[in-house]
């Protein structure tokens, strides 16, 4: 359960020491080859987990509840008519939405959305020295937003591969042409050789034979 009364006072400080610890493996990602999204979306998918984690696991002052029970309440306070159905929606599309664009898989984004809702609940069940409890709407909620993160990631993915298509595969400005054009600024323009190189070894090795024959024909005469 998402206790977004209880667990906001220590939910940024828990995110951003989450967020601190998985900075070697952001950069990781960032540094790898490829496309410049899905780098970026693995860049940013330890800080999407680590919301997740930090909002759902974070210890409460609430009183324990009894091991290994989980509610099936879908109304009233903490149900899908509460603050806590959108938010628990929300919470999941950062997460599903980065796996898809770093990953490409969207079936496989949103079993994943699903396999660590349902994880969480249970560790919310099994562990009540935490203050959270177990609802089976946590997961429906959680489901939809992984639904959601993974349909604006294939937004995301359809208008990106629109718009190679229409530049024909080729990028609008490569790097030769921006290294190329870049050193006309600087370096001053000469005019182009007249011969190539074996054209001026050839026209020499035609005057040496030239003058070798006219000086045997003025010895001779």
């Amino acid at each position: 359960m998402l206790e977004t009364y209880r667990g906001i006072p220590h939910l940024l400080d828990t995110w951003l020491v989450l967020t601190g610890m998985t900075l070697p493996i952001a950069f990781s990602a960032l540094r790898r080859r490829g496309d410049l999204v899905p780098r970026l979306a693995a860049f940013c998918l330890p800080a999407a987990f680590a919301l997740v984690v930090a909002a759902t696991l974070t210890p409460t002052p609430l009183r324990y509840g009894p091991v290994g029970m989980c509610g099936a309440r879908m109304e009233g306070f903490g149900g899908l008519s509460s603050i806590q159905a959108p938010l628990n929606v929300l919470l999941f599309v950062p997460f599903t939405g980065m796996l898809t664009l770093a990953g490409g898989r969207r079936a496989e984004a949103i079993a994943a959305g699903i396999g660590l809702s349902a994880a969480i609940e249970a560790i919310q069940s099994l562990v009540p020295s935490l203050g959270r409890t177990c609802q089976l709407h946590d997961v429906l909620t959680n489901s939809l937003g992984s639904v959601c993160g993974v349909g604006l990631a294939a937004a995301v993915q359809t208008i990106a591969h629109g718009l190679l298509t229409a530049t024909g595969g080729r990028r609008l400005v490569t790097r030769p042409y921006v290294v190329e054009h870049a050193g006309l600024l600087v370096v001053r323009s000469r005019p182009p050789a007249r011969h190539r190189r074996a054209t001026l070894v050839a026209s020499r090795r035609r005057n040496a034979v030239g003058r070798y024959h006219r000086t045997n024909t003025q010895l001779s005469g």
